[in-house]
């Protein structure tokens, strides 16, 4: 009987849904939240970015000149080949340039500037002002983006792919280098801040000592 009265209500419910004027349930694709994507992607360059800041911050500054093997980047080297591309990318999409940075002329100078600039900057403070600087500048371009341009075809670095694709190049290009810092923090034994373990909780006597019961 229970489940029989469950039937006609939705059923009922279902008949009146269908009744409602179309634009009540069926919601156009044009509706749909403007910036969405853009939201959504910035909302994880800037998560991500906290993560790659704070590595920053908790590796030594004697150690940022330690790499893995010859011919492979330094600490400080991964760090700022990731703000120069923070840096570099957004404008290729049309977004205003980061202010005080002087960028390459056109992409095939990039390489030859994102390595001059690698080499540059090497100390710490230095190099966490840059990454700073370039995650808050990479996200707020990325929110900024209109949404129709997201469809548009470029060739950005050497093959054509959307807007949107390039802007997905952006931020995995971040995981990317997060996992790399890791990976090298790891090797330096310095546990991401976001993984150490919480503090033991007290013993019921501790507690209770230093609360001064």
């Amino acid at each position: 009987m229970r489940r029989n009265a469950w039937c006609r209500c939705s059923i009922l419910a279902v008949l009146m849904l269908a009744a409602l004027p179309a634009a009540a349930h069926d919601v156009p694709a044009a509706a749909a939240v403007e910036g969405g994507f853009q939201t959504d992607v910035a909302a994880d360059l800037e998560r991500t970015g906290q993560k790659i800041v704070a590595l920053a911050e908790a590796i030594p500054a004697d150690q940022y000149g330690w790499r893995p093997g010859e011919g492979v980047r330094s600490v400080s080297e991964v760090f700022i080949h990731l703000a120069t591309t923070n840096q570099l990318i957004p404008p290729g999409l049309g977004a205003a340039p980061p202010d005080g940075v002087a960028l390459p002329k056109d992409m095939s100078g990039a390489m030859a500037w994102m390595l001059e600039r690698e080499a540059a900057t090497t100390a710490k403070d230095d190099v966490l002002r840059e990454l700073r600087q370039s995650i808050d500048y990479a996200t707020a371009a990325v929110k900024a983006m209109a949404t129709p341009a997201l469809e548009e075809t470029m060739d950005l670095f050497g093959f054509p792919a959307s807007r949107r694709a390039y802007v997905l190049i952006l931020l995995t290009h971040n995981h990317e280098h997060l996992g790399q810092a890791i990976a090298y923090a790891r090797s330096l034994g310095v546990t991401p801040p976001w993984s150490e373990a919480p503090p033991a909780p007290a013993a019921e006597g501790e507690a209770g000592e230093a609360s001064g019961d």
